[in-house]
């Protein structure tokens, strides 16, 4: 199995065979040159990490963001630990494939997506989708049953949209919030509340009030989140979506926060953390790969040079 992080080749062209070999941080075994580095990956650091920040979000479901880090052996151990998954590309369905991943439990949340790409997730078996322009709910005519739609589109155009797609016979599942990462504390409550009136317009309009929220990209791309920022969100959500109340389902996608501190470099006598697109241009280089767990280590490389990740993927797919 190819390791898999990112492209590397911006033509995404892959090198089968893995015979050939890229200058770069991880060649260079020539006399004297410094040692190769390993990248290091700490599976149960990861799965803690995750733990804890679902944990601080009660009532959220979490899912992990594929575009994050996307090695099989990460994503197998999300998979078993009951994790859903959120992803943005071909790429990232195609990994979550390689280690059996519940097609199920995956959010597809690549907005302006060619309709043959939504066409390729839903014939893999995603039944969830984001969509952030009203024409693309036409695509979703003659999908398979149970599939829904998030919107992430303004409130006051996602009134109109979920009209629309109650004519073509479309289930939209609720609203996915356009929130940037980082947002104020302000912001979130703000499009909370939008969210909620929205909700009750929506139920106005087709009889049917949504029944699930995602938090979009809020937490997905932040490389680090203070527990007071994931408190106060928890706490946003709470009072101004009341889950319990509603039976509302909300969704996160959390992305680098959960790996950034389980990925080290270790080079010689040197070991220093780095961050996922740190690890993933060493590993794209033919760094070989370390997985530790329990206090033991195997590595990820296999007898022959295709564990190289020459066959690897990019945000941008």
């Amino acid at each position: 199995m190819s390791t898999v992080t990112r492209a590397a080749d911006p033509t995404g062209a892959a090198d089968p065979d893995g015979t050939a070999v890229r200058p770069g941080p991880a060649s260079g075994a020539a006399a004297g040159a410094a040692p190769s580095p390993v990248v290091v990956i700490d599976l149960d650091r990861a799965a803690r990490r995750f733990r804890e920040l679902r944990e601080a979000l009660p009532w959220v479901d979490a899912r992990y963001e594929v575009t994050a880090l996307a090695h099989p052996r990460l994503l197998a151990g999300f998979a078993a630990d009951g994790s859903g998954f959120s992803v943005a590309s071909d790429a990232g369905l195609e990994a979550l494939r390689r280690v059996d991943a519940d097609p199920r439990r995956v959010l597809h949340a690549a907005t302006g997506a060619a309709w043959h790409e939504r066409r390729r997730a839903w014939d893999a078996g995603v039944r969830l989708f984001v969509v952030d322009d009203v024409h693309a709910l036409d695509v979703f005519v003659g999908a398979p049953a149970e599939t829904a739609v998030l919107l992430r589109l303004a409130p006051e155009h996602a009134v109109a949209a979920a009209r629309h797609a109650q004519i073509l016979g479309i289930r939209v599942a609720g609203l996915s919030l356009r929130l940037p990462a980082g947002a104020p504390a302000a912001r979130i409550a703000a499009d909370l509340r939008e969210a909620s009136a929205a909700y009750t317009a929506i139920a106005a309009a087709t009889g049917r009030r949504p029944a699930m929220l995602d938090l979009g990209e809020i937490l997905a791309t932040r490389a680090s989140v203070r527990p007071a920022e994931v408190a106060e969100l928890a706490r946003s959500v709470r009072s101004l979506i009341a889950p319990a109340t509603f039976g509302t389902v909300v969704t996160a996608s959390l992305g680098r926060a959960v790996v950034a501190d389980c990925i080290s470099i270790v080079s010689g006598a040197d070991e220093r953390y780095a961050d996922p697109a740190t690890a993933s241009g060493y590993i794209d280089e033919g760094a070989e790969v370390v997985i530790v767990r329990a206090r033991t280590r195997t590595s990820s490389r296999a007898p022959r040079r295709p564990t190289r990740a020459r066959t690897t993927w990019s945000p941008a797919g």
